[in-house]
C-alpha cells in the first residue's frame, strides 16, 4: 500500500511503464525511488510491493506511524481513503487502478489492507511487470487476464478467504527482519540456505518453510529476486560495466545474469539499461 504513493516523487525520476488495459483497469510499474506524498485515492487502488519498505504513513486519519513491509506483499486501498506515505528508499511497486464504467457495480468493500502473502498473486504479479517491461510489445490481451487475476485475489482476500499457513506465525517481523539484513550483506557473496537457518538456530527443512509462509517464495527464489533488484539499481548507473553490476550483485558472471534477467524480466540487462527513460 505504501508504495501507491510513488507519483508526487516520480515527477523527476524516470518514468513509469504503463500498461492501459482495455476496460476499466490501469496497470502501472512503479521504478524504486524515494517519495513523499498524500492524498484521497478516487478510484479503488490494488498494489503489489516487489521489494520490501520502511517508512511512515498513515490512512484515514492524522496519526502517522512508521511501518515496515515485506516484499510481494499485495495491498488494497477503497476509494475515498485518505492516505499519507513515505520512505526514504522506497520499492519496486505494481499498482492497478479500478475504473468503474457505467455498467458496473462499484466495489463494495470499504475496508483497506497491505503486506498479505497470496502465492497466487505473487506469481501473476511477476509475470505482469514482464509483460510492462516489453514497452510496445506488450500483449493487452495477457495484460487483461494478470489484471483480472490480481483483481479476484484481492475480491478473495477482502471477502476473508485468505488463510494464513501456520509456519507463518513462527516467522515473526523481528526473525524475519534479521534474515533480510542478512541476505541483503551477503547479496554479492555465496549464500546458502544452511547458513540462513542457522542464523535462526533452526533446521533447513523448518526454515524453508516458515520462509516460504512468511514471503511466499522459496528462499533460494527470494535471494535471486534480491540480486535482480540490485542488478536493475546499479544498472541505472552509465558509467558501471556488467560484468562489474554482475559480480556486485552476487552472479557468477554477465552471462549467468542475463540469463536471470531473461527468465525473471522478460529483458535483458543491456535491454533494460537501453529503455531507461
Amino acid at each position: 500500500m505504501q508504495g501507491i504513493m510513488h507519483e508526487a516523487a516520480n515527477q523527476h525520476a524516470s518514468r513509469p511503464r504503463r500498461c492501459a488495459v482495455p476496460g476499466s483497469w490501469c496497470a502501472e510499474l512503479l521504478p524504486r525511488h524515494p517519495y513523499q506524498a498524500a492524498y484521497t485515492a478516487d478510484l479503488p487502488v490494488i498494489g503489489f510491493a516487489f521489494d520490501g519498505q520502511v517508512g511512515v504513513h498513515a490512512f484515514g486519519s492524522d496519526r502517522k506511524a512508521a511501518f515496515r513491509a515485506r516484499a510481494n506483499g499485495l495491498a488494497y486501498v477503497p476509494a475515498g481513503c485518505d492516505v499519507y506515505s513515505q520512505s526514504r528508499h522506497g520499492g519496486e511497486y505494481l499498482k492497478i487502478t479500478v475504473e468503474k464504467q457505467q455498467h458496473e457495480e462499484p466495489w463494495p468493500w470499504p475496508r483497506r489492507f497491505s503486506d498479505v502473502i497470496d502465492p497466487v498473486a505473487i506469481d501473476t504479479a511477476q509475470q505482469l511487470r514482464r509483460l510492462l517491461l516489453a514497452g510496445d510489445r506488450i500483449d493487452e490481451l495477457q495484460c487483461e487476464r494478470l489484471v483480472d487475476t490480481l483483481k479476484q485475489r484481492t475480491i478473495h482476500v477482502l471477502g476473508g478467504y485468505s488463510i494464513e499457513p501456520a509456519a507463518r506465525c513462527w516467522m515473526t517481523p523481528r526473525r524475519l527482519r534479521l534474515i533480510e539484513d542478512l541476505i541483503e550483506a551477503r547479496l554479492d557473496a555465496k549464500l546458502t540456505v544452511q547458513e540462513l537457518a542457522g542464523a535462526l538456530r533452526l533446521s533447513a527443512g523448518f526454515f524453508c518453510r516458515a520462509f516460504h509462509a512468511a514471503v511466499g517464495q522459496a528462499p533460494h527464489d527470494y535471494i535471486i529476486d534480491r540480486r535482480v533488484s540490485r542488478a536493475r539499481t546499479l544498472l541505472r548507473n552509465a558509467a558501471l560495466d556488467l560484468g562489474g553490476i554482475a559480480h556486485a550483485s552476487g552472479f557468477a558472471s554477465h552471462a549467468h545474469m542475463t540469463a536471470t534477467f531473461r527468465k525473471r524480466l522478460g529483458v535483458t540487462p543491456s535491454e533494460f539499461r537501453r529503455h531507461l527513460d
